[in-house]
């Protein structure tokens, strides 16, 4: 009964376009920001303290980089579905901006959530405001914008998302551990301990582009898929994906390995089979798997990924009469 009254009550239509406003800021890209500032703290942490799982002290100043961080995040989203708005018409895509939200309210939004995220960050730590700063360089102005437009450039695009990641991981670390205690060695001890969590984000960044080939190719946008081919992007995004693993083990970091060679299979699939389908698992499990991996050392992730993908299911569902974001894959 419970179930049926989510699922189909008339209400919800009512409800629903009181959340537009929430959605722009598309939170189910969270999962991956997310993911990779809680990887850089647990590296952090497990890199001089093996024994470290399951951390459930609660910390405000977490809290806080983490909401700062998502704003910022959420502002070059926004300018990514604005510049999009196109391309994302051709793609069938899950798009507000244009229909519930106009471009220029949207662009307000955009400004608003952009600045509460540095002010957040510059109270809570300036350096790490440094670091937010530069991922709305990189992911926003870089990536989005006429001038540069990483977007349409193919191996630029994949720089854009890798930094972006590399961004997001050293914003966990820096956060764990003290400025003042910085030396070769730690510093050494974070570059080696990033790398399979780097590839792993460039290697899914880099399918999320497979999708949108339709869309791009109509709208003149030459990523690394519509330059180098759906094949070789598979191909290199594989690749990737086995260094990570390879560099997992030889770190002996049981977080990396193990969520990479459970993922494995499913790039193997879409590299020898190439279906669609074979795409899609590939960019929404692996996510799912490193999220569940890290909960064994940070399981306050836990309710913030749990409130926002149920959160999603139900809007998405009542707004566009879609299942999404969901881990099923048509003709699973």
């Amino acid at each position: 009964m419970i179930k049926k009254f989510f699922k189909d009550h008339s209400i919800h239509k009512k409800i629903v376009p009181l959340f537009d406003t929430l959605f722009i800021l598309r939170p189910t890209l969270f999962f991956s920001v997310w993911v990779m500032i809680t990887i850089g703290m647990a590296t952090a942490t497990l890199s001089f303290n093996q024994h470290a799982i399951w951390l459930t002290e609660f910390n405000y100043s977490t809290l806080l980089i983490f909401i700062g961080i998502s704003c910022i995040a959420s502002s070059t989203f926004i300018l990514n579905q604005i510049q999009d708005k196109e391309g994302d018409e051709i793609n069938n895509k899950l798009f507000i901006v244009g229909n519930y939200i106009s471009k220029e309210l949207a662009s307000k939004i955009m400004n608003i959530i952009g600045l509460f995220g540095l002010v957040i960050l510059v109270v809570v730590d300036w350096k790490i405001a440094i670091f937010g700063i530069l991922l709305y360089l990189v992911w926003g102005v870089f990536y989005n914008y006429e001038y540069f437009y990483w977007k349409s450039k193919p191996v630029l695009g994949l720089i854009a998302n890798t930094l972006a990641g590399i961004l997001l991981f050293l914003i966990g670390w820096l956060h764990v551990f003290q400025w003042e205690f910085f030396t070769n060695k730690v510093v050494n001890e974070m570059v080696i301990s990033s790398i399979p969590y780097i590839l792993s984000f460039a290697s899914v960044s880099l399918l999320t582009t497979l999708p949108d080939i339709e869309g791009d190719k109509e709208t003149g946008v030459r990523t690394f898929p519509i330059a180098f081919g759906q094949k070789t992007s598979v191909f290199v995004s594989t690749v990737l994906v086995t260094i990570a693993i390879y560099i997992g083990l030889i770190n002996q970091d049981p977080i990396a390995s193990t969520a990479t060679i459970v993922s494995f299979p499913f790039f193997l699939y879409a590299l020898f089979r190439g279906l669609e389908k074979d795409i899609l698992r590939a960019i929404r499990y692996p996510i799912f798997i490193l999220n569940f991996f890290v909960l064994v050392v940070y399981p306050w992730l836990f309710p913030a990924v749990f409130i926002v993908y149920y959160l999603s299911k139900y809007y998405y569902w009542h707004r566009f009469d879609l299942h999404y974001p969901t881990f099923m894959v048509e003709h699973d």
